[in-house]
């Protein structure tokens, strides 16, 4: 590979995990809304973090976690099966976030 070839292809490269970023702290934010929103009725005060468990804190319980559920399947346009509703996906904003992220990247 020449020198200029090189030169060329390497910026794209650098900005792919940007935007993938960019992608995820979207995604986060806009669960997080929704979270607070439907959840804490609008007033957060800094009490949670993405990566606070929702069902430690007694934020949401399991017909609060189909709720998120059907959240994302219509914001996202993704398929979830009943099998991929556990806590390992949907006990934080940030556990909800790289499984979106994951589904999404699959269609791909």
């Amino acid at each position: 590979m020449s020198e200029r070839q090189f030169e060329t292809t390497a910026p794209i490269r650098a900005t792919v995990p940007q935007q993938v970023m960019f992608a995820m702290q979207e995604i986060a934010h806009e669960i997080r809304s929704f979270v607070v929103d439907n959840f804490l009725f609008g007033e957060e005060n800094g009490q949670l973090s993405n990566d606070d468990s929702f069902l430690d804190k007694g934020l949401i319980d399991s017909m609060g976690i189909l709720t998120l559920v059907d959240f994302v399947k219509e914001k996202y346009s993704i398929n979830i099966e009943d099998e991929e509703i556990v806590p390992d996906h949907w006990d934080s904003v940030q556990r909800i976030a790289t499984f979106i992220e994951g589904k999404l990247a699959s269609r791909n």
